[in-house]
Parts: structure tokens; sequence; C-alpha cells
């Protein structure tokens, strides 16, 4: 179980949760102690958007940090997130892999051979923030076609594939990706939900219940 610290503080933003990694190693944080950046398999999806499997793990967990106020924000899919307050241990990888990039000169990739950099987000726009699960490529065809008036055949000759069954593919992709965010959101009380500052309970706005 990761330490609780007063110094980490976990407000709602709109893609996750405040977060900082500052003191992490000096309070002698689980998380941090076993994140194993370069034994870990790390795949970008999008500038925000990112998939971790720690070392010996089976499964893949979504994660999406990004900097923001001289900080960070970000969330994770992995129950050790859920339950705790602080970065979990695939955020704590995300996090020392980037940092080594950037302040050791290391090259440090993903499984595709993209190197592993934390997007500021203001350098992200606002659909960047909101789909931020969606690989480019999926959210590009998403936003043209399923939220724009492009159609597909339309879509697929302005970007020159070959075959609209490219974009239908992609479509398809980003659809399911959208249906199951957005259900897990609703899950989680949705966007009326509300953390409380001190005993970090979730509840819905005018609900006694916690959730």
């Amino acid at each position: 179980m990761s330490s609780v610290t007063g110094e980490i503080s976990r407000l709602d933003t709109e893609i996750g949760d405040r977060l900082s990694f500052r003191n992490l190693p000096e309070a002698g944080d689980t998380s941090w102690q076993k994140a194993r950046p370069y034994q870990s398999d790390f795949e970008r999806l999008s500038k925000l958007g990112w998939k971790v499997r720690s070392p010996n793990g089976e499964e893949w967990h979504h994660v999406v940090l990004g900097r923001k106020s001289g900080g960070f924000v970000g969330a994770c899919d992995c129950k050790g997130f859920e339950y705790n307050r602080g970065p979990c241990v695939h955020l704590c990888a995300l996090r020392k892999s980037a940092w080594g990039n950037r302040n050791l000169c290391r090259t440090e990739t993903d499984i595709n051979d993209r190197p592993i950099r934390i997007c500021d987000l203001d350098d992200t726009d606002a659909t960047e923030q909101r789909y931020w699960y969606l690989t480019d490529l999926q959210r590009e065809a998403y936003l043209n076609c399923d939220l724009g008036d492009m159609g597909v055949r339309e879509y697929q000759r302005a970007k020159g594939y070959s075959s609209p069954g490219t974009v239908s593919n992609r479509l398809r992709a980003a659809r399911e990706k959208v249906r199951e965010h957005d259900d897990d959101l609703i899950a989680d009380g949705g966007t009326a939900a509300r953390r409380d500052g001190l005993t970090d309970d979730r509840r819905l706005l005018g609900e006694g219940v916690d959730r």
C-alpha cells in the first residue's frame, strides 16, 4: 500500500487528479520504490495517454499524465490508484522514465521506439485532453466523422488512404473506447461527482451516499 503523506494533494481535474511526486522518495512511498521504469513496458497512445505494464505483470493499465502549473495531473485504471492516495506504481514508473530522459539525457522509448516524455497540458487542446485515451489517428477520425460533418469516404480521400476500411476500423475502435470511458465515468459518479478534500470520499452532488 502506498504511503499517505500530507504533501500529496488529490483534487479532481478534467483529466485526472492533481499529483505530486516530489516527496515520495523521502517518504519511502511503496509505489515509488516498486516502480522499475527500465523493466516496465510503455506504449504511447496520445500526447497524454499511455499504457503501462509492470515487470512480470500480465495486464496493461491505462495511464494519463500531464504537467500543469508546475505540478502534475493524472490517473490510472489500476486498483492501487483507485484505493490509495497519490501516484500508483504505473504512474511512478512513467514519471521516472520521463525524468531520466529529460534530466540524464537518456533515450528510453516505448514499445514502438517513441521517446517517453510527459506533455504540458498547455501544449494540448481541449479535444486531446477530453479524448486522451484515443490514439492520435483514432481521435482525428472520430472528431471529423462522428462529431464533425465528414463522411467516411470523404475523410478517406482527404487523408489519402487507399481504402475506407482504414477509417472505419479506426472509428470502430474509437467508438468502443469512448463508450467504455463514458460508462466508467457514469459508474464513478459522472462529472457531477466531487471528492471530499479531507476524507477523499467521492459523492454525487446532492447525494448522501459515498461512491
